[in-house]
C-alpha cells in the first residue's frame, strides 16, 4: 500500500498534535491523580480512582487518536505506517507528560509531599488491618519515604532515565496498537470477484 508525499505529512503532522493534545491531557490527569492521593480515605479506592484516571482514560484517548489517524488516510494503513505514526503520538505525550509533572512536582513539591504522607497513613492502617510484622510495615513505608526524598533530590540524569523508561514502554504499547489497528486492502483480481485459485484449477483438469 502506498501512500502520497501530502497524505504522509498530513498523517505526521496530525500525529504530532494528537501527541501535544495527549500529553497535555496526560498532565492534567497526573496532577488531579496527585490531588486525589492527597485526599483519599481509602487506599484501595484511590488505587481503583488512580488507575481510572491514568490509564483507562489516557487509553480512551490514545485509542480514539489512532482511530482517527487511521481514517485519515482511508480507513487504511500497514503495520509499520502504523506503528510510526501511533509511536509519534505516543513519545510525544510521554515527553510532555514526563517532563511537565516533574516540573510540577519541583515547582510546588507540598501537594505530592502531602499525597505520599497520605499514602504512608493509609498503607499502615491497611497493614495492620491485615495483621501485617512490623518487619513488612517498616519496609512498604521506607519505599514510601525514598519516594518523598526523591522530590527534592530530581537531577537531570534521574529526568532522562524516567523519560527512557516511558518511550519504552510507549513503543511496546505502540506495537500493540499497530497490530492491533493495522488494516490493509485486501488484493482483487476484479472489483467484484475475488480470485478463488481452487476454480482455476478445476477449469484447467475439464478442459
Amino acid at each position: 500500500m502506498t501512500y502520497s508525499i501530502d497524505q504522509t505529512k498530513d498523517l505526521k503532522k496530525q500525529a504530532v498534535i494528537y501527541g501535544i493534545i495527549l500529553g497535555i491531557v496526560s498532565l492534567i490527569l497526573s496532577i488531579i491523580s496527585i490531588y486525589i492521593s492527597k485526599s483519599a480515605t481509602s487506599l484501595f479506592l484511590s488505587s481503583a480512582i488512580n488507575i481510572l484516571v491514568n490509564y483507562v482514560l489516557f487509553l480512551a484517548l490514545a485509542v480514539y487518536f489512532v482511530l482517527q489517524l487511521r481514517k485519515l488516510v482511508g480507513g487504511y494503513w500497514t503495520f509499520s505506517i502504523a506503528l510510526k505514526n501511533i509511536f509519534i503520538v505516543l513519545a510525544i505525550s510521554a515527553v510532555i507528560g514526563v517532563l511537565g509533572v516533574n516540573l510540577f512536582n519541583l515547582v510546588n513539591p507540598i501537594p505530592q509531599e502531602e499525597a505520599i504522607d497520605n499514602t504512608i497513613n493509609l498503607t499502615i492502617e491497611m497493614l495492620e488491618a491485615a495483621n501485617s510484622s512490623d518487619e513488612q510495615i517498616d519496609k512498604t513505608i521506607e519505599l514510601l519515604e525514598q519516594q518523598k526524598e526523591a522530590l527534592g533530590s530530581l537531577t537531570i540524569g534521574i529526568l532522562l532515565r524516567g523519560l527512557m523508561v516511558s518511550l519504552i514502554l510507549y513503543f511496546i504499547l505502540s506495537l500493540v496498537f499497530a497490530a492491533i489497528f493495522k488494516r490493509e486492502k485486501l488484493m482483487f483480481s476484479s472489483p467484484n470477484q475475488p480470485v478463488n485459485p481452487d476454480s482455476t484449477i478445476e477449469e484447467d483438469k475439464n478442459i
